[in-house]
């Protein structure tokens, strides 16, 4: 094991405080891709789940980042003893790339809303209407109105097909979960005949009696009227444990759409209230975004930068206060506060490096954590420069263990 205590580094946010000392296990190989694997999307975008029957999840993809290859299933290996060793996952429960959650819901129930295979408005003779806007993130996009789509069609796109595990059969059901219809828009790419439409892709967050689900893939006008043209996030609330959800307020969005929020991480605070961080990267490399709430997710601060740069932050507070946040491209980093609240963090720690002048080349720097103590959990994350018994290069899945060390 590695005790690492990292020097102050240039971030964005509020005040910079000493890092707590850190215990790092030997990196755990969860999984590797074929020798030599370059492509991009292959053996990357790790995410953890928990099982109801206390195992940990572990699922990636295996196929090019892109919608036509949502919603097939996904690889998946399962630890039964911490992450310390893993094998593969076999269940009644299909996990399905890109990016595969369950959600702990209340009374012991567990739920999962899984991407599907999106609408092909050419092969399912779909008349599209014009578009409502336009957007730019890696690529020209436009938005759609559901109610302007055929009648036939608009249901899909806010029923949400569904599994739930219940304490009283011990089993998964298909289910549905219920978006609500109005202001609902969806989009496609210029170049992509698919219409997606969203999923919960992180487990939704327990708070106050309801579950909250911050949502960059699904898209809503706003209650002025707005169309947007790159999305931002949404922050949707189920009162009736995941069955139903409508959006409460919009966490960040930018009119002039320079800006992405989008890849939002949400978790409660100390103090009783919700701190979400955002992806604002496309294709120029910026910093990542944070934003508060006090009121249950009713109002929202004005999003602030944080950090200088990241992808798909991941939040994580544990039992004993300190709140996590892991994000990367470059490299993968971890950033603590130490307090839980959210407002000060501590200097960024490096877990892997990577260059800003390559960022594609060591990792995809999407991470994903869980907690396994008070003061412990596991990390996961993408290795590209991972290398076998004999030297080959092939990518990685990476899990480790890391402490907190008072």
């Amino acid at each position: 094991m590695r005790i690492l205590a990292y020097g102050r580094i240039a971030v964005f946010g509020r005040a910079v405080i000493p890092s707590p000392k850190l215990r790092l296990s030997k990196p755990v190989v969860v999984a590797v891709s074929a020798p030599n694997e370059t492509r991009w999307g292959f053996t990357q975008f790790p995410a953890f789940s928990s099982l109801p029957d206390g195992r940990i999840l572990l699922t990636y993809t295996d196929a090019q980042d892109a919608s036509e290859t949502h919603g097939e299933p996904s690889p998946a290996r399962v630890s039964a003893d911490g992450g310390t060793t893993w094998s593969d996952f076999h269940d009644q429960l299909v996990p399905t790339r890109p990016h595969f959650s369950i959600t702990p819901c209340y009374h012991g129930e567990y739920l999962a809303v899984p991407a599907t295979r999106y609408l092909n408005f050419r092969t399912d003779c779909i008349t599209l209407p014009p578009p409502v806007s336009e957007g730019d993130a890696y690529g020209i996009f436009y938005s759609y109105r559901v109610r302007d789509l055929p009648a036939a069609n608009q249901a899909w796109f806010s029923q949400l097909d569904a599994y739930r595990w219940t304490p009283s059969t011990r089993a998964w059901h298909r289910d549905t979960t219920r978006y609500a219809e109005s202001g609902l828009l969806t989009w496609r790419r210029h170049d992509s005949d698919v219409l997606p439409r969203t999923f919960l892709e992180r487990s939704a967050l327990q708070h106050r009696g309801e579950l909250f689900y911050a949502d960059y893939r699904v898209r809503y006008s706003t209650p002025d009227g707005h169309y947007p043209g790159k999305g931002g996030t949404n922050l949707m609330v189920s009162s009736d444990n995941g069955r139903s959800f409508s959006p409460r307020a919009i966490v960040a969005l930018d009119r002039a759409n320079y800006d992405l929020y989008g890849e939002p991480a949400l978790e409660q605070t100390t103090d009783g209230g919700l701190v979400a961080v955002m992806r604002k990267t496309d294709q120029n490399q910026k910093p990542m975004a944070i934003a508060y709430s006090r009121d249950a997710g009713h109002t929202w601060t004005a999003p602030e930068d944080f950090c200088t740069f990241g992808v798909f932050p991941y939040l994580l507070r544990l039992s004993s206060g300190p709140l996590l946040v892991s994000y990367g491209r470059p490299g993968v980093w971890l950033r603590i506060n130490p307090d839980g609240n959210g407002r000060n963090w501590a200097d960024p720690v490096c877990i892997l490096p990577g260059d800003p002048a390559t960022l594609h080349h060591h990792s995809c720097g999407y991470t994903s954590m869980h907690a396994l103590g008070h003061r412990s959990f596991l990390l996961a994350y993408s290795d590209f420069d991972h290398r076998d018994a004999d030297g080959t290069p092939r990518k990685a899945i990476i899990s480790r263990r890391i402490d907190l060390v008072d």
